[in-house]
């Protein structure tokens, strides 16, 4: 065979040479691992330091020593895909619920509660303003009717019946004689327009009207006496001589705000024509001093002292 020459450099080692292993054995005894197979190995052909260089290392034959080479534990071939152990882990927000995502289930009851209590909020209002509405109606209604009664009143021309017409009328009326119920022993009292009888009440109550009041008085004279004995009548607390009437009050709503506990105040001895006064409490006021049974006595015949 011919020589061949050889460039200076760099020689690649050779990869046919058999691999050395370490021996077995038991104690000093040592034993050389069996012998291989004898495999005839390939030529060697040396090659220039250039051509190394530029081309591809020969790929190691895997029949070469009986075996397939290893794969090395750290490359990406020789670990198992994650995908073949265990399943990939969930982020929290693919968690669904009612098959919406948790955020998305958060989002819709914080919509929905709110949209509840806009509903009720919006309900309780339209109750609210629906009764307030009645309300104005009602109040409407009313005041039409009283302003339609004191039209047809004042169109009519007739007087006031709870007063006798002593605030519409009181020339027509002032020092006139009225005679209560019969079985009230028919006292006669005369009336005084916007005039107030003096000394503290015996007795407040309601009435219906100025001569109701007059009646309660003639009641009052006529019961509380046997009340008290025979020892005790006659005198300034059994005896009515007097009434105080406010037409006003006979609401009593209106007595109520002006602190009234009642429209008509029996009054007893002594009372006169001359003790009578002006009324200053803002609405107005009449009164009666009982005059006896005869109509032609003096105002002071059991009314007096």
């Amino acid at each position: 065979m011919a020589h061949q020459r050889y460039e200076a450099g760099l020689e690649p080692a050779r990869q046919d040479y058999p691999e050395v292993t370490q021996g077995y054995g038991y104690g000093n005894q040592h034993y050389q691992q069996p012998p291989q197979p004898y495999q005839q190995s390939r030529p060697y052909y040396p090659q220039s330091y250039d051509n190394l260089i530029s081309t591809t290392p020969p790929k190691q034959d895997a029949t070469a020593w009986g075996s397939t080479p290893a794969a090395s534990p750290y490359c990406s071939a020789a670990q198992p895909a994650m995908s073949q152990f265990e399943p990939e882990p969930k982020s929290p927000s693919a968690r669904t619920i009612c098959g919406c995502s948790l955020p998305v289930f958060v989002l819709s009851c914080i919509i929905a509660l709110l949209a509840a209590a806009v509903v009720g909020l919006a309900a309780a209002t339209g109750v609210q303003a629906q009764r307030a509405s009645s309300a104005e109606s009602d109040l409407s209604e009313l005041r039409a009717s009283v302003a339609g009664n004191s039209t047809a009143s004042q169109g009519s021309n007739a007087p006031v019946v709870i007063d006798d017409g002593c605030s519409e009328n009181p020339d027509s009326v002032d020092k006139t004689i009225y005679t209560s119920f019969s079985l009230l022993g028919a006292r006669k009292f005369r009336r005084y327009c916007n005039k107030d009888a003096p000394r503290p009440p015996l007795l407040s109550l309601f009435t219906a009207d100025f001569a109701t009041c007059m009646d309660a008085c003639a009641a009052y004279t006529q019961y509380v006496p046997s009340s008290f004995g025979g020892a005790t009548a006659n005198t300034s607390l059994t005896v009515c001589a007097a009434v105080s009437f406010i037409p006003a009050w006979t609401d009593k709503a209106i007595a109520d705000a002006g602190g009234a506990p009642g429209n008509c105040y029996l009054k007893g001895r002594p009372q006169t024509e001359a003790l009578l006064t002006t009324p200053n409490i803002g609405v107005d006021c009449h009164a009666a001093i009982y005059a006896g049974a005869d109509s032609s006595s003096g105002g002071d015949e059991d009314g007096g002292e």
